[in-house]
């Protein structure tokens, strides 16, 4: 375990690209790639092996475990999209277990600030034409929730990080 450093600042600086590649894949695609999600989880295996304290990480990974074994019944049944429900297990240890309610809490309000916003931006007559090669503005009624995830833990790290507000 490494001291000295913000734990929480360093996996912000590692998840980051891999929120943003989700997002823009999952709105220009409808899909979060496999390798975004291994590579997510690989990140976070690799690091948190030097943050954390052995017993927290293996706690951290046993979080996305449970959250792998829940999503795939969620996809089974038709819940939810297989990419979006890795995505998530990938993203669980990165999110302290006290803090679930919290980050629950700020992906309700960022699931309704996505959605308008996707439905939104989607009826700008003007920025239809930049649109069209994007499948999430393409496919009727159905929600890039990829966007929504990766802000969810993108917010939730920065403002668990020493430097925020």
């Amino acid at each position: 375990m490494i001291t000295g450093l913000d734990p929480t600042l360093v996996l912000l600086l590692i998840a980051l690209p891999f929120c943003i590649w989700a997002a823009i894949s999952d709105l220009r695609h409808m899909k979060i790639y496999n390798k975004t999600t291994l590579g997510l989880f690989l990140a976070f295996a690799a690091v948190g092996l030097l943050l954390f304290p052995l017993d927290l990480y293996a706690l951290r990974l046993a979080q996305a475990a449970l959250m792998l074994a829940v999503g795939f019944l969620l996809t089974a049944f038709g819940y939810m999209g297989g990419g979006d429900s890795k995505f998530i297990a990938a993203m669980a240890p990165f999110i302290a277990l006290g803090d679930a309610t919290m980050f629950l809490m700020l992906l309700a309000a960022l699931s309704l600030l996505t959605v308008a916003l996707h439905r939104g931006i989607g009826a700008i007559a003007p920025l239809k034409p930049y649109l069209k090669g994007w499948k999430s503005w393409q496919v009727g009624g159905k929600f890039p929730y990829g966007v929504t995830l990766s802000a969810s833990l993108a917010c939730y790290l920065v403002m668990q990080t020493s430097f925020a507000f």
